[in-house]
């Protein structure tokens, strides 16, 4: 019968899981091997060993087992007080997903069940509830709102719980894909704009570059001009302010004082000339 029913296994290919479930349940229960499959085998302690490794009968093995783990033991009694401990003071890690959390709890309340505490589902439910971290809240008013807690069973809210986080995680990731496009595309265009201010300059300073060459030869040259017509004006007016070079300035707005008309200063002035001759031959006359 054992071979037939091994021969014969159902195999889960990713669809109707809860069918396959209840059919893998009934034959493991059939071979009396659903417990150890649910919660593990656990392999015997070294204290136990070594302290029944001196008993001569199996009732010295069974009474010493008896006392350190039945309902009347003290050790037990102290387990429990442990277990009971580490449940209350037991909160989600920071970068724990909700069946890993839910997971420890459920491993804690098998404990101190086989210890011979009643722990019922509600219970559980209720710290679940009240121990989730803030990105929860949302999903935790809706279910205390449209949910009856004392009939919501533990793989319920769990089911609700893995779908909320799911969904979290997908808008953190389609968050950050989006920053970081963001992201790119400035830096993208940040170098483009460094690379087109860098030609701009270069461009700039050629220009610039070639004709402050030209204006500089044309500056040496009118420096040159300018010193040659000093020196010849000089010579010419014998170091007179009125020596006049080859280009004489322009004198167009320049009013003259003595007569009031433009075109020279009043040293310059025929009227001074005029009057001064004048004055000569009044004086000769005199005489």
């Amino acid at each position: 019968m054992t071979g037939l029913i091994h021969s014969n296994l159902p195999i889960f290919d990713g669809k109707d899981f809860d069918d396959w479930c209840v059919k893998m349940e009934a034959i493991l229960r059939f071979q009396e091997v659903d417990e150890v499959v649910k919660k593990g085998l656990q392999e015997p302690l070294k204290d136990d060993s070594e302290a029944v490794s001196k008993a001569a009968f199996a009732k010295e093995v069974w009474d010493i087992l008896q006392e350190r783990y039945g309902n009347t033991g003290k050790v037990k009694k102290i387990r429990l007080q442990s277990l009971q401990r580490q449940y209350e003071l037991l909160g989600i890690g920071e970068n724990e997903t909700v069946m890993e959390y839910m997971g420890r709890i459920q491993a804690l309340v098998n404990d101190m069940r086989a210890c011979g505490k009643v722990v019922k589902d509600r219970k559980i439910i209720r710290k679940i509830l009240r121990m989730l971290t803030p990105q929860y809240d949302h999903i935790v008013i809706t279910i205390e709102e449209c949910k009856d807690l004392e009939m919501l069973k533990f793989e319920e809210l769990q089911n609700s719980l893995v779908v909320h986080e799911q969904q979290l995680l997908e808008r953190k990731n389609a968050e950050k894909a989006a920053s970081q496009a963001t992201n790119q595309a400035l830096q993208a265009r940040s170098k483009q704009s460094f690379k087109n201010r860098g030609r701009g300059t270069r461009r700039l300073h050629g220009k610039g570059g070639h004709n402050g060459g030209r204006n500089s030869n044309l500056s040496d040259q009118n420096n040159a001009e300018n010193v040659d017509e000093l020196k010849e004006g000089s010579n010419r007016g014998g170091g007179n302010s009125r020596g006049r070079g080859r280009k004489g300035s322009d004198k167009r707005n320049i009013q003259c004082y003595t007569c009031n008309k433009y075109g020279h200063n009043s040293a310059e002035c025929w009227y001074n000339e005029s009057t001064k001759k004048n004055k000569n031959d009044d004086a000769a006359n005199l005489a």
